[in-house]
């Protein structure tokens, strides 16, 4: 790609601190472009099939937490669906690694029956304030202003987030987490 061709010609570059504002301003460049098609790419073509919710989940937050990321799971019964696991798969990555690194810790919780089936996700954090929550679902808007990429990402993990799970007929929900604190991610 154009970056990788820059970023090769920037590394023979002799070492200091031009170069290494460069290869930042790169990272950062192919970080914005990844996540720029990640959200083009929302509206997935994935295959509808079988698979159960329960056991995708535990699957994710057992890498989650294999990864070294705080993520308590409830652990609930079968919850087999017609659907399209890896784009569910990819928004509730995308909702947990939120949890963590905005809030702490994530905890994950499947509830079912026969009509719907509900995945709580509530973290420690200091929440989304009410006027803000519709917005924080706009590509590219973050509540976190500064430009650090250790602080925030590119305001597009609840947009792509959002997308996906709409586009398989679902609904997206944030509140405030028990007890007032926290936030509470209901899918």
């Amino acid at each position: 790609t154009p970056i990788t061709s820059m970023r090769l010609r920037v590394e023979m570059l002799p070492e200091g601190e031009d170069r290494d504002r460069l290869l930042d301003s790169l990272q950062e460049m192919q970080h914005l472009a990844e996540a720029t098609l990640d959200f083009i790419r929302g509206s997935t073509t994935e295959q509808h099939r079988r698979y159960d919710l329960a056991t995708l989940l535990e699957s994710l937050c057992d890498d989650l937490r294999e990864m070294g990321l705080a993520v308590d799971y409830a652990e609930s019964p079968r919850c087999v669906l017609q659907g399209q696991p890896e784009a569910v798969k990819r928004a509730l990555r995308n909702l947990i690694e939120n949890a963590v690194k905005y809030g702490q810790r994530a905890e994950v919780k499947l509830e079912a029956s026969e009509k719907e089936s509900i995945i709580t996700i509530t973290d420690q954090g200091p929440g989304i304030p009410a006027e803000e929550r519709d917005r924080v679902f706009q590509p590219f808007y973050r509540l976190e202003q500064s430009r650090s990429r250790d602080t925030g990402g590119a305001g597009l993990g609840l947009a792509i987030a959002r997308t996906l799970i709409r586009g398989m007929g679902g609904v997206i929900q944030l509140d405030n987490g028990p007890e007032g604190r926290g936030l509470r991610v209901s899918v």
